[in-house]
């Protein structure tokens, strides 16, 4: 049997052009950016370089990088400098975050006593912005909302947020979590009153342990550690140029392919929902507003860790949610509102852009296979 991958939301396979990026600037380029001799010189160049890729992958507007070890540290580095900022001490969110957005908001609000209203995105698992705009007041401090929402798959109008809560707020912070969004949308366009965004390598084709913030030139940011000058001291530490240098080479590829990838997810992605899609099996959100490779089903009693485990006796990998709550017994509050029932299983496809037809519709038998072993309790027979 032929794996097929359906679990790109949790991580994808990194190209092949960027591991031959990667092991270069580990064999060959292993400078020190902070040397001064032209190894450092050399290094430099290349992380100058990935800056520049990941500026176009974001889009248009004045943005400074930050490299970090991934998502959740940039996603804290945004929140924490953001909050509390003097009697700006309340963060405004929402119900679909990833657990590194929601987590820090929520500790923030208990170490430091600063306010968090947390905006749901109900059965269609999207939010209003017009929720959004009633809770912005001259005490927020910080807005901060994902594009493609990692549970839900579904895309959020973060434009739209930032400029109705700026109306009311305009000295409050908007920061976009965009490490679904990177790679699942055919473009991110972020107006100018969107103040920073995350990125992670491995999300877009790139290695693990590396991402980035960037943020607007006119702002800063406040470090989470001290230990050196690197990065004009708001992230120190030696550079990770091997990952650097492999997650540039990711965003250079994503920006070339993404625009026909994204089209091709979609196509075979609405394919495969009407052959998976039965009165038991049933998608979780609204079909109009989630990315393009990214599908949530709700399967009506069976249990989730069950079904993934017999799905890879077939050789489909996918996943029930994020991955960094593996290990959850309860539903996302999310997929609960949603309308999954706490008796039912939910499955996450999500795809690259190299999913063929084929491979989608080998999986939808797969899956209805894994399916009725799992109600007939043959699982793992």
């Amino acid at each position: 049997m032929t794996e097929i991958y359906l679990d790109n939301a949790a991580t994808t396979r990194p190209y092949a052009e960027v591991c031959q990026v990667v092991q270069r600037a580990m064999a060959e380029g292993f400078g020190n950016t902070a040397s001064l001799h032209r190894r450092g010189v050399e290094a430099e160049r290349q992380v100058a370089a990935a800056r520049q890729h990941i500026r176009q992958l974001v889009g248009a507007g004045g943005w400074d990088v930050l490299f970090t070890s991934g998502g959740t540290e940039a996603n804290n580095l945004a929140i924490r400098s953001s909050c509390p900022r003097g009697k700006r001490n309340v963060i405004l969110t929402s119900s679909v975050e990833h657990a590194s957005v929601i987590d820090t908001a929520t500790m923030l609000a208990e170490t430091r006593r600063c306010g968090l209203h947390v905006v749901g995105a109900g059965e269609h698992g999207v939010v209003n912005p017009g929720e959004f705009a009633s809770l912005a007041s001259a005490e927020t401090a910080l807005v901060t909302i994902t594009h493609v929402a990692n549970e839900m798959g579904t895309v959020q109008p973060v434009n739209e947020i930032a400029r109705a809560v700026k109306r009311t707020a305009p000295r409050c912070r908007v920061h976009v979590d965009a490490v679904q969004a990177a790679a699942q949308l055919p473009r991110l366009d972020y107006g100018r009153e969107v103040d920073s965004v995350t990125i992670s390598g491995h999300k877009i084709h790139g290695p693990q342990g590396v991402g980035a913030l960037l943020f607007r030139t006119n702002s800063s940011v406040k470090p989470l550690f001290c230990g050196g000058d690197q990065q004009r001291g708001m992230r120190p530490g030696t550079l990770n140029l091997p990952g650097i240098a492999g997650m540039g080479e990711a965003a250079r590829l994503t920006l070339e392919r993404r625009d026909s990838g994204s089209q091709s997810m979609h196509r075979h992605l609405e394919i495969f929902r009407q052959q998976v899609c039965t009165g038991t099996i049933r998608q979780l959100g609204d079909n109009h507003h989630r990315a393009p490779g990214m599908l949530i089903l709700a399967i009506d009693n069976v249990k989730s860790e069950v079904l993934l485990h017999t799905l890879e006796k077939y050789d489909v990998l996918a996943s029930a949610g994020s991955a960094c709550h593996s290990t959850r017994t309860a539903p996302a509050q999310c997929l609960l509102d949603a309308g999954l029932r706490r008796e039912d299983g939910v499955l996450r496809i999500s795809l690259n852009y190299e999913i063929t037809e084929v491979e989608l519709a080998t999986a939808a038998t797969r899956i209805h296979t894994a399916i009725e072993e799992v109600r007939k309790g043959k699982a793992g027979q």
